[in-house]
């Protein structure tokens, strides 16, 4: 899956639905498995073989489901394997890496989510056996899943099937769950797990049948691993098919998940596969007509936009407030499904406009850990919520102080971003004012939104520091381009700040007018009197904002003053690692090489700040001395959104294009560890934002489009203030 040789792209139509691959590549395997993961909002497995294949990394995530770990805080515990089927034809195991592999396909179909494999294999016997693979996480349901596999063969083989649930499992190398009990007959088995340190109960349970073949069932398995097992032969001419239907439920949302979950998949192995596959499909029908964007006359594109919207729809919180979607989504194990500013920033925007339920449960979260970000600014000697740089159940910060040197394990690299990388907060309150502008949920906003974005201001207020020259600074800070950290008055965070006092004071104002009552119930709370909104006004007034010549905004104090890397070097096409890499963490930070541009990122979000031609002149500026290639996946689908506001909407392509293979073809060799769910949702972004040109305000909205010259139509629709709005943009 490293190049687009696996993806069908003349196929037409169907191809853009689909994602596929013709031929096992085992070099390339973790990456398959993230790219061929499938969900339903609440449970997401990555694509690992049923069978399992050396060296794999099989993962299936809850949300909620939280475990302690060293170094890291906290994690999403790998849940035990319950979608494992294995198989035995005439005594010997079957494998991808035993026997002889003859043909091998692997489909994802995105409309419905349903992952599909067929594989024909010749045994160490000599017999040749055609198997088929299906399996789906319900998208009507948060906790039901399906697996069905299918056998045929040339000759009479006997074959042996065992269906089953692993708890001895593993997040690389850490092991969470405890057995407690477990259980199994001849149709249906079931497991009681309990995470370590958090003490999550989980239920996971299964029932089995199968068909086309008269077969012996018994239960079977070991500590931790109940099993349902067939023995049959298959002759010549006949299919055998095994189907298991799989619940999984944990103790945060069921008083006793191991029933709950034994009654579920009972269940739906009584309504059947068709049954259950009718209502799946009949949600994702649901979902897919308010979230798709049509491109036409580029497939890659169209294809990596609904992969992209595909990943975030099986990830965000659909079923809960008390989740949302982290940095890798639930496909992998990069960065312990923590939630950083990302999803505020690039991945609620997508859910904001198509599906705002969605975006709310996700802000909600945020809402739910506000005594996290208050603890957080006490720790730090403010006042108000200053938000994690990290997050995962319960609000609190979980960024590691120290991880190991990847290059000398025996040393350690410090992290100062859950320290100093603040503009989370302000990122949070945009969100919401997005959420709000395009919604009118004004009941969201008088009972929570209008909290996070108060608390938020006496942070910011709190922290502020006046210094001699009159101004208020925040030093020693990182700004997204991380190329740079602990640096003095970053252009991103100042201007933020200040964006997020004066929207405060204007909040105030609003609650005062609209909903009195809870303007006294929120002030007296938070102790918000005339004296704090003076402060709030004055501080975002006199907030220091470093400016060069030209309307040219320096991204930090002092960045103007940094060596200037010749563009030949930044651009070379044979460097296949980081700037960062190459020059190394100190080395970089001594350049004007940007990791991503705090300056065209604050110009993305807030454009009033940049009037007349300065958005031209700081994307000429900033532009050529980004690591675009190698740098972070967040940028691309900015720089190509700024690139098309500059009038270039040719360069923005070969951004968009960055952005788009991200994961598909793993341009950072790094998809193996999940989703870049930002990269995603910023794709989604880069479509609507830049070149369909939608811009939403507070009198309606209008588009700007500036499509690429082959590109001949784009069409989306959005939700504004309930009603929904449809966009045609054509060349």
């Amino acid at each position: 899956m490293n190049e687009l040789r696996a993806l069908d792209l003349a196929a037409g139509d169907p191809a853009t639905w689909q994602v596929s691959e013709d031929a096992f590549d085992p070099d390339a395997q973790l990456h398959s498995e993230t790219v061929f993961t499938i969900g339903n909002g609440q449970l997401c497995v990555r694509g690992s073989f049923e069978e399992g294949y050396p060296g794999d990394h099989p993962a299936a995530f809850l949300h909620r489901v939280w475990d302690d770990m060293p170094v890291s805080v906290t994690e999403l515990a790998n849940l035990p394997r319950w979608w494992g089927v294995d198989l035995w034809f005439d005594g010997e195991r079957f494998r991808l890496d035993t026997g002889r592999l003859l043909a091998f396909t692997r489909r994802l179909d995105l409309r419905t989510g349903v992952l599909s494999r067929t594989v024909r294999w010749e045994a160490p016997s000599g017999a040749v056996v055609e198997l088929g693979f299906e399996r789906f996480v319900d998208f009507s349901s948060p906790h039901r899943a399906a697996v069905r596999v299918s056998v045929a063969s040339d000759r009479p083989v006997q074959v042996r099937t065992r269906a089953g649930l692993d708890a001895h499992v593993e997040n690389t190398g850490l092991l969470h769950w405890r057995v407690v009990d477990q259980g199994a007959d001849d149709t249906a088995a079931w497991l009681h797990t309990r995470t370590r340190t958090t003490r999550i109960d989980l239920g996971s349970a299964f029932a089995v049948t199968l068909d086309g073949a008269e077969a012996d069932a018994a239960a079977g398995g070991t500590d931790g691993v109940p099993t349902v097992e067939h023995t049959f032969v298959l002759h010549p001419g006949r299919t055998a098919r095994l189907t298991k239907h799989v619940a999984i439920v944990s103790g945060v949302d069921a008083v006793d998940p191991v029933t709950e979950a034994s009654r579920l998949a009972k269940e739906a192995s009584g309504a059947g596969w068709d049954a259950l596959r009718e209502e799946s499909d009949t949600a994702w029908a649901q979902a897919w007509e308010r979230s798709d964007v049509v491109i036409e006359g580029d497939p890659e594109a169209q294809l990596a936009l609904r992969f992209s919207l595909f990943q975030l729809l099986i990830a965000a919180p659909r079923f809960t407030e008390h989740a949302s979607i982290g940095a890798k989504t639930l496909s992998g194990f990069g960065y312990r499904h923590h939630v950083f500013w990302d999803t505020e920033t690039f991945m609620v925007p997508p859910f904001s406009y198509s599906q705002p339920e969605i975006a709310r449960n996700m802000l909600m979260y945020r809402w739910h850990g506000l005594a996290g970000a208050r603890d957080k600014a006490r720790a730090n000697g403010h006042r108000g919520a200053q938000f994690p740089w990290e997050s995962a159940g319960t609000g609190e910060e979980v960024t590691p102080t120290w991880v190991p040197d990847p290059d000398d394990r025996t040393k350690l690299i410090r992290i100062w971003t859950g320290d100093i990388e603040i503009h989370i907060t302000a990122d949070i309150a945009l969100a919401v004012m997005q959420y709000w502008l395009v919604t009118g949920d004004d009941t969201f906003i008088c009972e929570h939104g209008a909290e996070l974005i108060l608390d938020g201001a006496v942070f910011w207020a709190s922290a502020a520091a006046l210094e001699d020259d009159g101004s208020y600074h925040f030093r020693n800070v990182v700004g997204p381009d991380e190329y740079h950290d602990r640096v003095d008055d970053n252009a991103y965070t100042n201007q933020l700040a200040a964006w997020h006092l004066r929207t405060a004071t204007a909040m105030a104002g609003w609650l005062a007018e609209h909903h009195p009552g809870r303007w006294a119930e929120l002030s007296a709370a938070l102790a918000i009197d005339g004296d704090e909104l003076e402060r709030w006004s004055a501080v975002a007034a006199a907030m220091y904002l470093p400016v060069g010549s030209d309307g040219l905004l320096e991204q930090f104090a002092g960045y103007f003053a940094l060596t200037d890397l010749d563009v030949a070097e930044l651009r070379d096409p044979s460097r296949n690692v980081s700037m960062q890499q190459l020059y190394g963490i100190e080395g970089i930070a001594q350049t004007q090489v940007l990791k991503q541009p705090d300056v065209l990122m604050l110009a993305y979000l807030l454009p009033e700040l940049f009037p007349g031609d300065g958005l031209a002149r700081n994307y000429a500026y900033y532009d050529p001395r980004t690591d675009h290639e190698h740098g972070s996946s967040l940028g691309p689908a900015i720089s190509a959104v700024m690139a098309c506001r500059a009038g270039e909407p040719e360069v923005g392509y070969q951004h968009f294009l960055r952005a788009a293979r991200a994961d598909l073809v793993d341009v950072r060799h790094n998809a193996g560890d999940g989703i870049h769910g930002a990269s995603a949702g910023g794709l989604w972004q880069a479509v609507v934002f830049g070149f369909a040109g939608l811009v939403v305000t507070p009198h309606g909205w209008h588009t700007t489009p500036m499509l690429p010259k082959h590109w001949t139509r784009v069409e989306f629709g959005f939700d504004h203030h309930g009603v929904r709005q449809r966009v045609v943009v054509e060349a």
